[in-house]
C-alpha cells in the first residue's frame, strides 16, 4: 500500500507547508510517533477515529498513521458544525478525535468507548455530500484507495520529481486522490489554503516551480476571467479538472492553452464511491470532444443499462451509467453498526457494479458522454448537493418550496404571499448550511408553488424560468 511504502522514497521531499517540509523518511518517523501514541492509549483495539482535516502536514501524518494501524478514519472539515459533530459522535462512537492545525500541530482527544471494529476493511469514511452534514458515509477499503492511486498514476504523467499544489480540501475525495497518487509515486505535495485566484497561490506556484495543479469547474471559471490562459507557465506539465461539468467553451480554451504551454489538460469524471476516479478524457481530444468524459480509467469498466435493465451494446443510445473496478466502495454506512456489518473484501478485483445515477451514451469511438442525472442532486464547487435535503432544510424554517438546479447553480423556489420575502435571509442561510458561495444560489418567490399538469412539483419549469431571467 502507498502508505506502507514511504521509506522507499526516503530522500524525496514528501510534503511542504509554508516554511516546513518533510522528506519521506521524516514522514515515516512522524507517522511512527503518532502510531505509538495511538497504540499506547488504544492498544490493539481497532476503532473509528475522527480527523478534523486541516490542509497541511499534521493531517497528512494523522491520515497515514490511522490507516497504517488498521483503524477506520473519518476525514471531516475542521469547520464542521457542532450539531453535525454531535450527531456523528452518537452514530459512530469514535475511539479518538485528532484535531489538526498549521505547522504540524495536532491534538488528540481519546473517548471513553467500549465499541470496537470487527473484521472490517473499511479504512476510510468520506461524506457523500461534502460538508452538508448528511450522516451517510462512503466506506472505502485500503484496496479501494490503492487501486485508484495506481490507476491514476497509470494515466497521469506523475513523476517522482514532481511538485503538485494541493489547495483542494483534504476531506474532499478529489483532493485526497491527488495526495494518494503523489505519495504512491514518491512525489511532493505542497499544501495551501490559498485560492487559485489569489496572489499567494501564484507566488507558491513560482516559488516551487509547480508541475501540476487541480481544480473544480468554479476554479477554472474564475481563472479564465483572470485570463489564466494568457500566462506563461514553463514548469507546468499538466493540470486536471473534476468535481462537476465544466462548460465546453472553457474546456476548449484550456485545451488550447495547454497545447500552447506544452502541457496537458486532463478532464476527469468520478464519484466518492469510486475512490473517486472513474474516467478521463484523452488530452488530445479535449478540444474535439469537450462534452465527453472519455473512457474508464485503467482497470475499470463502464456499462449502460436501459429502462428494461438490459445492457446497451449500440452506440448513441442513452442509458444509466454503471462502473466496475477494484476502486468501488465497500458500501454506505450510517453508523458503526453498519461499518461492522460490511463484508470482508477478500477479492477486491471482483465485479462490483456501481450505479452512478448519471444517464449517458457512448459514441462510435467508445467515448462516453453524460446527458443528465437520474437522481436528484447537483454538483457545485465539487460538493454534491442533495436537492431533497435542501427541501427538508427549508421545512425546518417552516418554508414551503422546491429545490432544483444544475452544475452551475442551486435554484430554490419559495412560496411567499405577494412575493414578500420571509423573515430569514434564505440565500444566506442556505449558503452557511451547505457551505456554498451565495453567487451559486438563486432564490425565486411564488404565490403558489408551480406544478406540472399531473400535479407534481414543476422542477424543470422553475429551473428554465430562472435560467431564462439570467440570460
Amino acid at each position: 500500500m502507498f502508505y506502507d511504502a514511504l521509506s522507499q522514497h526516503a530522500n524525496n521531499i514528501a510534503a511542504i507547508e509554508g516554511e516546513q517540509q518533510l522528506s519521506y523518511a521524516q514522514l515515516e518517523q512522524a507517522c511512527r510517533r503518532l502510531e505509538g501514541d495511538l497504540s499506547q492509549h488504544l492498544g490493539r483495539r481497532k476503532g473509528v477515529i475522527f480527523i478534523l482535516a486541516f490542509n497541511g502536514l499534521s493531517t497528512l501524518v494523522a491520515y497515514l498513521s490511522v490507516m497504517r494501524q488498521g483503524h477506520c478514519g473519518m476525514l471531516l472539515s475542521p469547520d464542521t458544525d457542532n450539531s453535525v459533530l454531535r450527531k456523528l459522535y452518537k452514530e459512530f462512537d469514535p475511539s479518538a478525535t485528532i484535531s489538526c492545525s498549521a505547522l504540524q500541530k495536532s491534538t488528540i482527544q481519546y473517548h471513553q468507548t467500549s465499541s470496537t471494529l470487527h473484521d472490517c476493511q473499511g479504512s476510510l469514511l468520506l461524506s457523500t455530500s461534502g460538508s452538508t452534514g448528511t450522516a451517510k458515509q462512503v466506506a472505502l477499503s485500503a484496496h479501494n484507495l490503492q487501486a485508484n492511486a495506481e490507476a491514476i498514476c497509470a494515466y497521469l504523467p506523475i513523476e517522482n520529481t514532481d511538485k503538485t499544489l494541493c489547495s483542494l480540501p483534504f476531506f474532499y475525495s478529489y483532493g485526497l486522490s491527488i495526495i494518494n497518487s503523489h505519495l504512491h509515486k514518491g512525489a511532493c505535495c505542497i499544501f495551501s489554503d490559498a485560492s487559485p485566484v489569489s496572489r499567494d497561490y501564484w507566488q507558491l506556484f513560482e516559488q516551487h516551480k509547480i508541475n501540476s495543479f487541480a481544480g473544480v469547474p468554479f476554479t477554472y471559471e474564475m481563472l479564465l476571467r483572470l485570463r489564466f490562459d494568457r500566462k506563461s507557465l514553463p514548469h507546468l506539465r499538466y493540470f486536471t479538472q473534476a468535481g462537476g461539468k465544466l462548460a465546453c467553451d472553457a474546456i476548449k480554451t484550456l485545451g488550447q492553452f495547454a497545447k500552447q504551454n506544452r502541457s496537458e489538460f486532463f478532464v476527469m469524471y468520478g464519484q466518492t464511491e469510486a475512490s473517486p476516479r472513474m474516467a478521463f478524457l484523452d488530452p488530445k481530444l479535449v478540444t474535439q470532444k469537450p462534452e465527453s468524459i472519455g473512457r474508464a480509467i485503467p482497470g475499470g469498466r463502464f456499462k449502460l443499462v436501459d429502462e428494461q435493465n438490459q445492457v446497451i451494446e449500440q452506440p448513441n443510445r442513452v442509458g444509466e451509467l454503471f462502473y466496475s473496478g477494484a476502486n468501488v466502495m465497500l458500501g454506505y454506512v450510517n453508523n458503526q453498526a453498519d461499518l461492522n456489518g460490511l463484508s470482508i473484501d477478500s477479492n477486491p478485483s471482483k465485479d462490483r457494479w456501481l450505479g452512478t445515477g448519471d444517464l449517458a451514451y457512448f459514441d462510435d469511438d467508445g467515448d462516453y458522454f453524460i446527458t443528465g442525472r437520474k437522481s436528484r442532486f447537483v454538483k457545485l464547487f465539487g460538493l454534491r448537493i442533495d436537492l431533497d435535503e435542501v427541501e427538508v432544510s427549508l421545512q425546518e424554517l417552516n418554508i414551503a418550496g422546491l429545490a432544483t438546479g444544475n452544475d452551475s447553480c442551486l435554484v430554490v423556489a419559495i412560496v411567499s404571499e405577494k412575493h414578500q420575502q420571509p423573515n430569514v435571509d434564505v440565500k444566506k442561510w442556505l449558503s452557511q448550511r451547505f457551505d456554498l458561495h451565495p453567487r451559486m444560489i438563486k432564490v425565486t418567490y411564488y404565490d403558489v408553488l408551480p406544478l406540472t399538469e399531473n400535479g407534481k412539483k414543476d422542477y424543470q419549469g422553475v429551473l428554465n424560468s430562472v435560467l431564462a431571467e439570467s440570460l
